[in-house]
């Protein structure tokens, strides 16, 4: 895989279509997909979901975000937002090159992807009720097939999906969160 640069990012991104309202019966939230990019290579920052007894996704790896707010004007203010709350990463470090396709998940989300370069990351101070743990991932990394793994198919909304994981970090990365990185992966 060839390092990926903010300009290459940027430019795969504008192609990138409208923003569209989540489909019946699901619910609208956004992710922020932060790439750092002041080291050697680009890194992806995922965090560990703190354990809640009736979280669904409780202890899963995923990207900062959550649920639209009434007043978020749209999926980066969202996820700045969420980001911020989670972490403690200020909206002001985070440059939104622009957003990958909408995922879907069983529990009843669409998941609007948007993709941040963080220059130099500041110290974090995660929510301990939100947050068990924060890590990065060198995109190179994911991108190497030796890493990703087949766990079967899932029908979301109609649709098929293939299942699988990434193994990284000594983690597991899957679902949701699985598809974006491929997305994201897929770009360059």
């Amino acid at each position: 895989m060839a390092i990926m640069t903010r300009e290459a990012l940027r430019r795969a991104l504008v192609s990138a279509r409208p923003e569209t309202p989540a489909p019946e019966g699901f619910r609208p939230c956004a992710v922020l997909v932060p790439i750092l990019g002041g080291g050697e290579e680009p890194r992806l920052l995922f965090m560990e979901r703190a354990a809640q007894p009736l979280d669904p996704h409780s202890g899963q790896i995923s990207f900062p975000g959550g649920r639209r707010e009434e007043g978020d004007a749209d999926a980066a203010a969202t996820a700045s937002r969420e980001t911020e709350e989670e972490l403690g990463l200020p909206a002001r470090v985070v440059e939104v090159l622009g957003r990958l396709e909408e995922t879907l998940t069983p529990t009843g989300y669409c998941i609007t992807p948007v993709v941040g370069w963080i220059e130099r990351l500041p110290a974090l101070r995660p929510d301990a009720r939100e947050v068990a743990g924060v890590f990065d991932v060198p995109l190179a990394r994911l991108a190497d097939a030796s890493c990703r793994f087949p766990r079967g198919e899932h029908r979301i909304g109609g649709r098929a999906f293939e299942v699988f994981e990434y193994r990284a970090a000594g983690r597991v990365i899957w679902g949701a969160t699985a598809r974006i990185v491929a997305t994201l992966l897929a770009l360059a």
